[in-house]
């Protein structure tokens, strides 16, 4: 028995809105980019890596309702290598990375300010959870659910 572990965790900024689809089945999928800077200690440079990110169910569903371009977020998920031939028969991959966990990395305000919130949110107040246990709010309000004050 072999042993392998694909665990993939990127914090970066969206490079354009998600694009939302809906499979056969109903199932949302989400596609978008994630410009992830690279930093190369011998050369003092920073390059960016631009990698796409793919979602499906209630994690699509969210980044669908919450995410726009410029967010800055931490995706956790697995590497795919999709593979396939061209009519010419010629052999073509891509990589992906399949999300399983979406979080926000700065507050609602931080995002106004750098111009990586353009659309509203479905509520008002965003609640710690989505009911998701994969999904966090950062930088959320949490609801008020007692009359005790909490010191």
């Amino acid at each position: 028995m072999s042993i392998s572990y694909n665990h993939v965790v990127l914090i970066g900024r969206l490079t354009r809105d998600p694009e939302i689809k809906f499979a056969a089945s109903g199932t949302q999928i989400a596609t978008f980019s994630l410009a992830v800077d690279r930093n190369i200690p011998s050369s003092g440079n920073d390059n960016t890596d631009f990698i796409r990110i793919v979602a499906f169910g209630k994690t699509a569903e969210f980044i669908a309702n919450y995410l726009t371009k410029g967010r800055l977020i931490l995706v956790e998920g697995s590497l795919r290598i999709n593979k396939w031939k061209t009519q010419e028969g010629e052999s073509r991959s891509n990589a992906e990375v399949v999300a399983s966990n979406v979080r926000f990395m700065e507050t609602k305000a931080q995002a106004v300010s750098t111009g990586g919130f353009e659309k509203a949110p479905q509520e008002d107040s965003v609640v710690g959870s989505t009911g998701n246990d994969d999904i966090t709010f950062f930088g959320s309000e949490s609801e008020d659910t007692g009359d005790d004050i909490p010191f």
